[in-house]
C-alpha cells in the first residue's frame, strides 16, 4: 500500500495546481447586477423600422410567462464582453434593439438591454436607468440576439 502514496500525493498535487491555474482564473464571473432578475410579468421588445422618413421604432409587448422566462434565462447567459483593450471596433451605425422588463404592463421597466449588433457588438444592461458595466457580448452576440428574438417573435419582426 505505501507505493502508492507518492502516487496519491502527486495525483492530489496536480489536482491542486490545475484548479489554480490561470485558465481557471480568467474565467470571469459575471456580476449580479449584470443579470435580469426575476419578477417580470411584461416584456417589450423595441425593433427599428427603417422608413423613407426615416428610422422608427416599433414595440411589441409580451406577457407569457414562459416567453418571458425564456428570453431573461437567454439574456443572463450572455458572456461578459471580452474584446481586447486594443481591440480597433468598427463604427456602430446600426440602431439599437431594446428589450425591456417591468412588473405589470402599466409599471416602469426595471430592466432594459440595449443590443447594438455592429462594431464590436455589446449589449448594455440598465438596472432601474442606470448603465451598468461592463457590457456583454463578444462575436457571437448577433447570433445570440438572433435566437432571442426568434423566441420572442417567432415569425420575425413584423413590418411597418
Amino acid at each position: 500500500m505505501n507505493r502508492f502514496r507518492p502516487m496519491t500525493l502527486v495525483i492530489l498535487s496536480l489536482v491542486a495546481a490545475l484548479s489554480l491555474s490561470s485558465c481557471a482564473l480568467d474565467a470571469p464571473t459575471k456580476p449580479t447586477r449584470l443579470l435580469v432578475p426575476a419578477g417580470a410579468t411584461a416584456l417589450y421588445w423595441n425593433y427599428p423600422m427603417p422608413l423613407p422618413t426615416g428610422v422608427h421604432y416599433g414595440t411589441m409587448k409580451i406577457s407569457k410567462p414562459s416567453v418571458i422566462a425564456r428570453v431573461r434565462a437567454m439574456i443572463n447567459t450572455i458572456p461578459v464582453s471580452n474584446y481586447p483593450k486594443n481591440q480597433a471596433c468598427p463604427a456602430d451605425a446600426m440602431v439599437p434593439y431594446i428589450v425591456r422588463f417591468s412588473t405589470t404592463s402599466a409599471a416602469a421597466s426595471f430592466t432594459k438591454v440595449v443590443f447594438q449588433l455592429a462594431g464590436c457588438p455589446e449589449a448594455t444592461v440598465f438596472q432601474h436607468g442606470v448603465a451598468q458595466r461592463p457590457t456583454l457580448g463578444g462575436w457571437s452576440l448577433p447570433t445570440l440576439y438572433t435566437a432571442i428574438q426568434k423566441v420572442i417573435s417567432p415569425r420575425g419582426q413584423p413590418l411597418a
